[in-house]
This record gives C-alpha cells, structure tokens and sequence, in this order.
C-alpha cells in the first residue's frame, strides 16, 4: 500500500511538471509571436532601395552631397547652414541654387550660435545677418569654462570644504549681473539649467552642448507606406535586429535596411529629400 502511494504521488508529480513544461512552452511560444522575432521576406521585392532609387535624376536632383556632413539645418530664410564632421572644415551657409553666403572655420571649444534674426556667433565674434559681411568681437562667457578656472587656480592650497565654498560664492558673483542664479538641478532634469542665449550684450553658455540654432526649421520623417519587417538577426556581443522599413518619399516608395530614416521638407514650393547617409535632393 506505501509502495502504491508513493508510486502514485511520483506519476502526480510527472503530471504536474509535464502540465508546467506544457505551460512554459505555450507562454514562450505566444510571447515569441508576440515579439515576432523571426525574420521574414521583404513584402515589396518590387519596391527600390532607397540609396538607388536616388540616383534616378529624372525623379532626383542632388543638392548637397552627405561627405564630411555631420549636421544640416534648415534656416528659416530658406537657406541651408553645413555644419561638418571636422574641425579643420569650414562650415557653410548657402542658398539650395549652390551660392555661398559665407564660410569659415571655427573653434568647436567655443560657442557656435544662430539667434532668432539669424546672426551668427562664433569665434567671439558677431556676424551679421543677412551676409555675414559685417563683424565684430562679442564677449562671451560659457560658465563652465570660468568655474573650471577659477578651480585650477584655487589648486590645492584649501582644505576641500574651504575651496567649494569659495567656488560656490564665485559662481554666485558670475552669475549675477546677468539674473541667473545657481542651478538647482546638478544630477537629474538639468535641461531646466540650459542657458544659450544672449543676454546684456553678452552670449551666455550654461550647457555641455556648444551648438544650438534659433533660426532654424525641421524636416518631418517621410511617411511609411507598410509595417516594418523583420529581416535578419546580426550577430554581435548582443544580438541586433535588422528591419526592412517602407516609406513613402512624395510620388514615389523607397525602402531601406540600414536604418536610413529619410525626411522631407518643403523650401519655396519645392519639396525636398534629406538623410545623412545620402544628402540633400529635389524630388522632380
């Protein structure tokens, strides 16, 4: 009778791990799919690569080529500022019929500023728009930088304690004649701390970014025509998903595999094709 018992609870035992096992596999299963984690086929085989379908010049016309482009910003004049990936390049503003309104190399430890009106502040100086021709030295105090230096310059001769009250009550006294008081939000929502702007004549920095626009206008993600698919796995330390995307670039559909994200823009009637890993194209 203990023998029958024992052998009673082993086969309830089998059943209750057999049940789970089934579970497990059923939740894995339904959560796979969930995930949809295996690649499928391109479902538009008809449908051109993108980085193809550019070169087409009876449907594009290119504009600025993607070499040696890390930034590109629209202006709201309808003009186009290249900000390159080097520091020995110039960076450029010019109109989208190629004439070049101005171009110079400038210091990326310095403050690089567009303004509402779009003058242009760089290398300490001012710039004046609408060509540029008219310049002048502007002060200008990126915050971090002073406190920085006035830290090396306190060096070791205080006791720790001693030397942040000090550089505390410094940062008080610059930021002072420009209304600004220290930030409260050293470690989280430091955004609320952001100051590039100028301010009693003088361009004020209080943020890790040097370069920032007021004048400028964005292009909108070019609309897609079908879901995203899954493509292929790529092996790595981690496992990286590959994902075809379809998109619809005005009158015509592109898709792409690399992770190009293609915009649009409308610039005096006209509209126009923009991605980094390609450049800047009229769509006829």
């Amino acid at each position: 009778m203990a023998w029958y018992l024992e052998e009673k609870k082993h086969m309830n035992r089998n059943r209750v791990l057999s049940f789970q096992v089934a579970a497990w596999l059923s939740f894995s299963i339904a959560v796979l799919s969930a995930c949809n984690p295996f690649p499928k086929k391109d479902t538009h085989p008809e449908v051109p690569f993108l980085m193809d379908l550019v070169k087409d010049n009876t449907k594009f016309v290119k504009v600025i080529g993607h070499e040696h482009l890390s930034e590109l910003i629209f202006l709201k004049d309808d003009r186009i500022l290249i900000k390159p990936d080097n520091s020995n390049i110039p960076f450029k503003i010019m109109d989208l019929q190629g004439k070049l309104i101005i171009a110079q190399v400038f210091d990326w430890k310095l403050p690089f500023y567009v303004d509402k009106q779009g003058n242009l502040y760089f290398n300490r100086e001012k710039y004046n728009y609408p060509d540029y021709k008219q310049h002048a030295q502007f002060k200008t105090v990126v915050f971090k930088d002073s406190i920085d230096k006035k830290s090396e310059a306190l060096g070791d001769q205080f006791p720790d304690s001693v030397k942040f009250k000090m550089i505390d009550a410094y940062e008080v006294k610059l930021l002072q004649p420009y209304g600004l008081k220290p930030c409260e939000y050293q470690v989280v929502n430091q955004e609320k701390c952001h100051v590039f702007e100028v301010r009693n004549n003088t361009l004020l920095v209080r943020q890790d970014e040097l370069f920032k626009s007021d004048f400028s206008r964005a292009a909108v993600e070019a609309d897609r025509f079908d879901d995203d698919v899954l493509i292929r796995w790529e092996n790595g330390r981690i496992a990286s998903p590959r994902y075809m995307s379809y998109y619809q670039i005005g009158q015509y559909k592109a898709k792409c595999d690399d992770g190009t994200l293609p915009t649009l823009i409308k610039i005096k009637g006209q509209n126009y094709l923009f991605a980094y890993a390609l450049g800047l194209f009229l769509i006829k």
